[in-house]
């Protein structure tokens, strides 16, 4: 699933193209897109509108849409979902689930493999994102609000970060990136990690993120953004060695989730109450691409 840093690299794609353009019409091609849509249709709701703003809300792509009455447009791209911008006059590709035409004859192609991506149209964002936790990117996620928020419950750190209602833009890869960077093992209980702990996280964290950002993200999520340069340091390696240790890099299983670590820099607690079961040799994500 793409995470903050491929829907971070998607809202900076869209902002040089789409920003300040109307649309002129919308055809939806599958309709269990639109998952969220306030009295008229989406089509009617939306023609007329000039996109102001794009932004990012945890793993959400934001519009900002001004018209007879102000909506805000969301989009989650789930597993394999894309925003492109193309010609209006390119064919339909049998993947496309919403097209956007915009002022310029340009238009917004929602492409959805799988059908699990949604948009949600409304004119209140909090309707969508009230849900979300704090931005790790932000000025407000301090070592002490992080240990403020974890620091009491005796889950696994690494299911507590992947809870958006906790942190907002965390996924599966920028956890375990995260946590080998800041030696700490995924299975920890949150409630054994020492003050020390929390603030080498926090900062792991915010460098990991800030460096696939710059590099537009990995192209770990099926395509989602094109030439995404960042290369993980454990995730999918199993089998391979530590870059900081030279230890084996393993893969267990946390949280029904596939987690990637080195139990040489990350050695299991003595608290971890989880049963995992340890593979070696496992494949490695495959790497697919999408040309714009």
């Amino acid at each position: 699933m793409p995470e903050l840093p491929e829907v971070e690299s998607t809202v900076r794609y869209l902002k040089e193209r789409v920003e300040g353009l109307s649309i002129e019409r919308a055809v939806i091609l599958w309709h269990r897109t639109i998952a969220l849509n306030r009295g008229k249709s989406f089509s009617q709701q939306v023609a007329g509108a000039t996109i102001t703003e794009v932004f990012r809300r945890g793993k959400l792509v934001g519009m900002r849409l001004a018209g007879a009455s102000d909506q805000f447009l969301f989009t989650h791209l789930r597993m394999s979902g894309s925003l492109d911008v193309l010609p209006s006059s390119f064919d339909v590709a049998p993947h496309d689930r919403v097209i956007i035409f915009l002022s310029n004859g340009k238009s917004i192609r929602f492409n959805d493999t799988r059908k699990f991506g949604r948009m949600y149209l409304t004119p209140s964002p909090d309707e969508v994102v009230r849900s979300l936790g704090v931005e790790p990117l932000s000025a407000e996620f301090t070592p002490e609000l992080l240990q403020r928020l974890l620091a009491g419950r005796k889950r696994a750190i690494k299911p507590a970060l992947l809870d958006q209602s906790l942190i907002a833009g965390l996924g599966n890869i920028y956890v375990d990136e995260s946590l080998w960077r800041s030696g700490i093992h995924p299975l920890s209980p949150c409630s054994s990690l020492p003050e020390d702990a929390w603030r080498s996280l926090r900062r792991s964290i915010q460098e990991i993120l800030s460096e696939a950002v710059s590099l537009l993200g990995t192209d770990f999520g099926d395509g989602v953004v094109d030439g995404g340069m960042y290369r993980p340091s454990v995730y999918g390696r199993t089998g391979e060695r530590c870059p900081r240790c030279s230890g084996e890099i393993s893969r267990i299983v946390v949280g029904q989730r596939g987690t990637h670590l080195c139990l040489s820099c990350q050695p299991k607690p003595r608290k971890a109450r989880h049963r995992v079961k340890l593979t070696r040799g496992a494949k490695a994500p495959s790497q697919k691409r999408r040309k714009r």
